[in-house]
C-alpha cells in the first residue's frame, strides 16, 4: 500500500462546498511515516506562528496496489 500525503482547499463561498485545489504532497510506505509528516507540518506551522486558513486540509490516504 501507498500513503498519501494530500493537501486540499475548499471554496467555502460556494454552495456546495467545492475543492478549489488538491496536490499529493508526499508519499510514504506506512501510515505511520504519513501521519507523522502530518503532525510536524501543522507542528512547524505553529511554532513558526503561520495562521492555517480554514479552507486548508491536509490528511493521509491509502491507494492499495494490486500486482496484475
Amino acid at each position: 500500500m501507498i500513503w498519501m500525503l494530500v493537501v486540499i482547499t475548499l471554496n467555502l463561498q460556494s454552495s456546495p462546498i467545492q475543492v478549489q485545489h488538491g496536490e499529493i504532497i508526499e508519499t510514504f510506505h506506512s501510515h505511520q511515516d504519513c501521519q507523522k509528516r502530518h503532525t510536524e507540518f501543522f507542528d512547524t506551522a505553529k511554532a513558526e506562528g503561520q495562521r492555517i486558513p480554514p479552507n486548508f486540509n491536509l490528511g493521509c490516504i491509502v491507494i492499495a496496489m494490486q500486482h496484475v
